[in-house]
């Protein structure tokens, strides 16, 4: 159970991170969901990457992965929130988007730790602890930049303009992010790779905080009909 906590905590903490950006905060049951709905589509995605890999090692790390991770993780969130009254403002789409990243991260950790670190060797809890501060920073902080790209644009289809094109903008940039990241992380033990790494996830979080920043501004905000929903729901 520790290292599992290790494993998921990192996501959490990014949550409450994302969290922040909402100036009205989401009914908790809709972030749950979603937050569940990306944890049990990580097998799922993880088990078609396995099935993909015919396609060859370096197609599928930088592009057939990317491109299945990131249309899944706004796939679930379209399928389970299009025409639902919880989505009742621009950053709405970013943030529910981020929310099914960070829960697919989550269970891509408890994989990759179980994977990298030797269960019960020799400090193990402490090998672990370093592992997931590595991915914190990285991974999972990888897949929220880029569905927060996704989500971006998906904010803007549902709300802005019914254009289809951005649904693919959106998908097409985040797989890029996606695909650059894989093939960084490749050259290990390299130090430029590892340099433009962080150069490469610290633009991209100065991007989706720009992003954040541009959907408050637009007015489309309906609390009353939102809260009125969930009443009856419940």
């Amino acid at each position: 159970m520790p290292v599992i906590t290790l494993a998921v905590l990192p996501s959490l903490v990014w949550l409450f991170f994302y969290l922040k950006e909402d100036l009205h905060p989401e009914p908790r049951y809709w972030l749950f969901t979603i937050f569940v709905m990306g944890v049990a589509l990580a097998p799922l995605v993880i088990f078609l990457e396995m099935g993909l890999n015919k396609w060859g090692n370096g197609a599928l790390i930088f592009l057939i992965a990317p491109l299945v991770e990131e249309a899944a993780k706004y796939g679930v969130v379209h399928l389970a929130l299009n025409k639902n009254p919880v989505l009742d403002e621009p950053v709405d789409g970013m943030i529910y988007v981020i929310v099914a990243a960070l829960g697919f991260a989550a269970i891509e950790n408890v994989f990759a730790i179980f994977s990298f670190i030797p269960v019960g060797s020799s400090g193990y809890l402490s090998a672990a602890f370093n592992f997931m501060s590595m991915r914190f920073i990285s991974a999972v902080a990888l897949h929220g930049l880029a569905s927060g790209i996704a989500g971006y644009y998906f904010a803007k289809f549902y709300f802005i303009e019914k254009n289809p094109i951005l649904i693919l903008k959106g998908l097409f940039l985040a797989t890029v992010l996606h695909g650059i990241y894989n093939f960084l992380i490749t050259k290990n033990g390299e130090t430029f790779p590892l340099i433009l790494t962080g150069i490469i996830l610290g633009a991209a979080a100065v991007l989706v905080i720009y992003l954040f920043n541009r959907l408050k501004h637009y007015k489309v905000y309906q609390q009353v009909i939102v809260d009125e929903a969930v009443q009856n729901k419940i």
